[in-house]
């Protein structure tokens, strides 16, 4: 009898992060599409929460013996997906995910990274270890080329770098009446207006970020009778910052009041005329579903996904000037069916790259990967 192989991956995973519950959901249908007999285990920081989304076995993430076990049972470690490797937004998380990986080399276990995405890196310890431990992995995949870029400028040779996509591709919404009987529930009405725009914000240390928002989601509704959803992709954070935006609006906004699941979501943002926002799986569920995009990029991913799809960037977040917004999204409103069109035919190409994260795992994991798709 053919032996159940285990995978364990380690990723921002159990709190309560949309774009990142999203990448799970996608590891483990891709993975399960492939080889239903496969048992996939997560490190969590919320174990029964992700066993009772993802229906796979959980442990907390900073147990040491419970996170010791699951590496020393594991047949493959998976580090990913999503931007683990940076030191932008907490020094924690590179000596984090890479002790994870240290450890399962140690204990001879094939390993690799799952579409990374890659830096900031700004501290020279993190350079190194990213160095060190990045060389010892077995397979390495990344969500654009800029990560790639960064991984070999910090001395990253030895294991194959393919360029792929975000898991989150591979993912499907919820259907048409699951989703309009989730809005009925949340008090939600996207009847009437001329325009259904969905805003993503998260906090940020930012000076004046909140007033310009407000202002630009009051002039487009004066100006185009648009309904603005606020639409958080982490609960409790981006629920209270939308908040505060609304607070500052002179005008009337709805906004997602209760947690929802990465399907729930992509099928709301698949709603929308046009998705303004700074997360950037708010942004990639709308690219997924064809809705023209204003990206505020608050980091480099930000920035480099809006170029891979063609969709307009309102540039540095600390800039932000409410004249060049409102003009910024004036036009993307004019040139949403052009959009619309992009997205759609890039659509197929990057989920079928969000596939081959797992179609090269479970190469590797069978012991026949033979490094031969094009980046």
């Amino acid at each position: 009898m053919k032996k159940m192989k285990k995978v364990l991956v380690s990723g921002y995973y159990g709190f309560g992060n949309a774009g990142d519950e999203a990448i799970l959901m996608a590891i483990v249908e891709s993975f399960k599409k492939l080889d239903n007999k496969i048992c996939i285990k997560a490190l969590s920081a919320n174990p029964k929460e992700t066993e009772s989304m993802h229906h796979i076995e959980a442990v907390n993430r900073i147990n040491p013996f419970h996170v010791v076990k699951a590496i020393a049972e594991a047949d493959l470690v998976l580090s990913g997906g999503g931007g683990l490797l940076q030191d932008l937004t907490s020094n924690r998380s590179i000596p984090y995910y890479l002790l994870i990986v240290y450890l399962a080399k140690k204990m001879g276990k094939k390993v690799m990274f799952y579409a990374n995405g890659v830096g900031p890196v700004t501290r020279k310890i993190n350079k190194r270890m990213i160095a060190v431990v990045g060389n010892s992995v077995d397979l390495i995949t990344v969500r654009d080329e800029n990560s790639r870029d960064q991984l070999k400028s910090l001395g990253v040779q030895n294991p194959p770098i393919y360029v792929t996509a975000d898991p989150a591709f591979a993912l499907k919404p919820v259907d048409d009446e699951t989703g309009y009987n989730i809005l009925r529930r949340i008090g939600i009405s996207l009847d009437g207006g001329d325009l259904k725009i969905g805003v993503s914000v998260r906090p940020w240390k930012v000076g004046k970020s909140r007033e310009v928002i407000a202002k630009v989601c009051d002039y487009l509704i004066k100006n185009y009778s648009a309904k603005i959803l606020f639409i958080p992709m982490q609960f409790p954070q981006d629920y209270t910052e939308s908040l505060e935006i609304m607070g500052l609006m002179g005008e009337r906004a709805q906004i997602i009041n209760e947690p929802l699941g990465p399907k729930e979501l992509l099928w709301i943002c698949g709603q929308m005329d046009l998705i303004c926002g700074m997360r950037l799986h708010a942004l990639i569920f709308g690219a997924m579903m064809g809705v023209p995009l204003v990206g505020l990029p608050y980091d480099p991913k930000v920035e480099n996904f809006l170029k891979r799809v063609q969709q307009p960037s309102a540039g540095a977040f600390q800039d932000l000037k409410v004249v060049e917004l409102c003009r910024l999204i004036e036009d993307a409103i004019k040139q949403r069916d052009e959009s619309r069109c992009k997205l759609l035919a890039k659509k197929k190409e990057l989920e079928d790259l969000a596939h081959e994260n797992a179609r090269l795992a479970l190469k590797l994991l069978e012991g026949d990967y033979e490094g031969n798709i094009k980046d």
